[in-house]
């Protein structure tokens, strides 16, 4: 994409649009407009989703699908009304941000197939080259498009960054356990609320109730 990003830092794919959409490995229904700010000050817009198997943002050109290599050049993706930010491997969503505290979501997810003990993903760094093949396509080709009998699963997390420490959690016992200044009165507002830690909006509220008691 001429004029986005480093273009000797782009690597093509041929995968038409017309099969791109609810695809379940993608963070979004459909490729949709996003504005990318890069570290130099340059902004374009470009069609974007994200890949949640492989934690990366991807867009469309012509039809055919690319990935950028140093995605560490981008300082910020503003895409369907949400801010991602780069951090090693991955991008971000920033769920809030105030004062010192920051919360983040880390959009992820592997595939399971039929007959085989482990995913494909974060949870296993065992799974054979082939069986990535067997998804994604022979030579390193990708191929987004899961197959049928495959099960895309949610390995997602929240990381907060309090000052300049980031912690991850993925449950109230993980959580509580970073924000133990607060425990008790979170934990109330957990129960009261009935708080679901797979509904980004449960947690973000959850948040902005901890910023209320400093």
């Amino acid at each position: 994409m001429t004029g986005l990003l480093v273009t000797e830092s782009l690597q093509l794919y041929a995968q038409q649009a017309d099969t791109l959409t609810n695809l379940p490995n993608l963070l979004l229904p459909r490729f949709t407009t996003g504005i990318v700010k890069l570290k130099n000050g340059t902004v374009n817009k470009a069609l974007l989703n994200y890949d949640l198997v492989n934690q990366r943002m991807i867009f469309l050109q012509r039809k055919l699908t690319l990935e950028v290599d140093e995605p560490e050049k981008i300082d910020t993706i503003f895409l369907a009304n949400r801010t991602f930010v780069y951090f090693p491997k991955a991008f971000y969503e920033v769920l809030l941000k105030e004062g010192s505290i920051t919360l983040f979501k880390q959009h992820k997810a592997y595939v399971e197939s039929p007959g085989m003990p482990t995913g494909y993903g974060a949870r296993s760094q065992t799974a054979a080259p082939n069986y990535v093949h067997q998804i994604y396509g022979p030579t390193g080709a990708i191929n987004l498009k899961i197959p049928d009998d495959f099960k895309v699963v949610d390995d997602s997390q929240y990381w907060i960054r309090i000052g300049e420490k980031i912690t991850s959690f993925e449950n109230r016992k993980q959580l509580l356990r970073i924000l133990q200044d607060k425990q008790k009165e979170l934990d109330r507002f957990i129960s009261q609320n009935k708080t679901d830690f797979r509904k980004s909006d449960d947690v973000k509220n959850l948040i902005m109730f901890y910023l209320t008691l400093k």
